[in-house]
């Protein structure tokens, strides 16, 4: 896996959780990995991210050939069979992967992968209703993206009292201990049609530094805790 200066993310399993949080994380400009022992998905994907490999992630001679240890971030996100989920984690365990996130079936596929080391756990089909719920009570998150069972990415509106001001003015992180990933912003008189609606279409700023101004309309993609997220979109209220 090359080093390029940006966090590295390794995604194994290219399902449909898989690519979603494949292209996800490179929309937000992470360095993404994407690994399947099937050519059609890792040809589906390969357009959308750094590297698109195909390859058997249980063999650990091939998760060393192809830089896979050296990611920062492995998600083991495989939904056919969880037997190739434990024995792709207890060789990332082994090798000393900074962190892994597996992808569980159940509350004993969760105890299991607990037992082996893996403290970070993802239940794909059961956080699709909590991203639902979670949009539906608070009209100002656009999307939702859960990486642990605390922590998430959310895309909310840019709040009000936020409008015109500079990062370096919000404070962001020391006033609500979150972490603002980047900003999307419409494009000016830039629309799509799809099926006879119009879409606004969107542009993602990329990394941002203090000097960078909120703006109305702006979507603010932002991780950090359930709590402290709620905090800020508490103030769109």
């Amino acid at each position: 896996m090359a080093k390029n200066g940006k966090e590295q993310f390794c995604v194994i399993g290219l399902g449909s959780y898989g690519t979603s949080l494949a292209k996800s994380l490179s929309e937000l400009g992470a360095y993404v990995m994407a690994v399947d022992h099937n050519i059609e998905r890792v040809e589906e994907v390969q357009q959308f991210v750094s590297e698109a490999i195909m390859f058997d992630a249980t063999d650990p001679a091939m998760l060393a050939e192809h830089g896979v240890y050296g990611a920062d971030v492995v998600i083991v996100g495989i939904g056919e069979a969880f037997e190739p989920v434990v024995l792709i984690c207890m060789e990332l365990l082994k090798a000393g992967v900074p962190r892994i996130i597996a992808r569980a079936g159940s509350d004993t596929q969760q105890s299991i992968l607990n037992r082996i080391g893996i403290k970070e756990v993802i239940h794909p089909e059961r956080d699709e209703g909590a991203r639902m719920a979670t949009q539906l009570m608070h009209s100002s998150v656009s999307n939702y993206f859960e990486l642990s069972e605390d922590i998430a990415i959310y895309e909310i509106d840019a709040p009000k009292s936020m409008h015109d001001f500079t990062l370096a003015e919000l404070k962001l992180r020391e006033r609500y201990e979150v972490n603002l990933l980047t900003i999307k912003r419409p494009r000016k008189r830039k629309v799509t049609l799809e099926e006879g609606v119009e879409h606004e279409e969107l542009e993602v700023l990329g990394v941002l530094d203090g000097q960078a101004v909120i703006r109305p309309n702006d979507r603010l993609v932002v991780m950090g805790r359930h709590e402290n997220i709620k905090k800020l979109m508490d103030t769109n209220q």
